[in-house]
């Protein structure tokens, strides 16, 4: 199990609770150290200044993250080699293209980003904050981006970026939509039940919420129209074909409007009246 919820934004993943920040500025070179080790498997290349045995074991998990993705996205994905960079320190995070100044405090928050060229870099926040679980959450997030070029993408909607590697990271966790997404449970259990994805100012305004929303407006779509439909509409509207929508599911979004509210409901459940009254709510 996954000991927090997990939102993220085009390549950043953050622990609950967290504000979001998108790494857009240019990015450094892969900074080098003689301290700089490395680890390589089939497809998986880990370079960094963390300890070693923290590097082999982002290398298995890298390794159960590719598989994960593939499992989605199709073998075809993800044949290069996997650049994972294990920074020691949050500077040398930083150092890497990890956090984008620009957001301030919230950015030393950010536990990964994929960068522009490809790389994925861990925050070290990721293994204090996170179980051996989260890790692989966190890797095939990222790793998700890097399959389909999510990391540059502009002109396509957050959630579609969004949603397809939270799908992709929680599917195979096995945790229910209210495990996974935590606060737009308790959301729908309050009564405010979102018709539609979250649009592109939510991720601002509300970014947990956003998050979760675009997750479970992605896990709705994939369950009502099954992987093949799903992933076929991420790769049209990606590849920014306005139609991707009605061509994938013959509907356009506001005419799932009430079925999504029902899933909504039927996956969260009704509040439970003891916890509400034991949290003050």
């Amino acid at each position: 199990m996954i000991g927090r919820s997990l939102q993220c934004v085009v390549g950043v993943l953050l622990a609950a609770s967290t504000v979001s920040a998108c790494s857009s500025a240019a990015v450094p070179d892969p900074a080098t150290s003689a301290s700089n080790r490395s680890v390589q498997a089939a497809g998986v290349l880990v370079t960094g200044t963390g300890p070693n045995d923290r590097l082999q074991t982002v290398s298995r998990d890298a390794t159960r993250a590719i598989g994960q993705v593939r499992a989605l996205w199709g073998t075809n994905v993800l044949r290069g080699t996997v650049r994972i960079e294990v920074p020691a320190d949050d500077n040398g995070f930083r150092s890497l293209g990890g956090a984008n100044r620009r957001n301030g405090p919230e950015s030393a928050q950010v536990a990964a980003t994929t960068t522009p060229d490809g790389r994925v870099v861990l925050s070290p926040q990721v293994f204090d904050d996170l179980t051996a679980e989260g890790v692989v959450v966190v890797l095939a997030h990222e790793l998700t981006h890097v399959a389909l070029g999510q990391a540059t993408l502009t002109g396509v909607p957050r959630w579609v970026i969004e949603g397809s590697a939270e799908l992709t990271a929680f599917k195979p966790t096995g945790l229910s939509l209210a495990q996974a997404a935590p606060k737009l449970a308790g959301q729908v259990r309050a009564g405010q039940v979102p018709a539609a994805p979250p649009a592109d100012p939510d991720f601002a305004e509300s970014a947990d919420a956003a998050y979760q929303g675009a997750y479970a407006w992605s896990r709705f779509l994939h369950e009502r129209y099954g992987s093949a439909k799903f992933t076929r509409f991420v790769r049209a509207a990606d590849a920014r074909r306005h139609d991707a929508f009605f061509q994938a599911f013959g509907v356009e979004p506001s005419e799932l409007g009430v079925d999504y509210q029902q899933f909504l409901r039927d996956a969260v459940g009704p509040a439970d009246p003891s916890s509400a009254s034991s949290s003050g709510r």
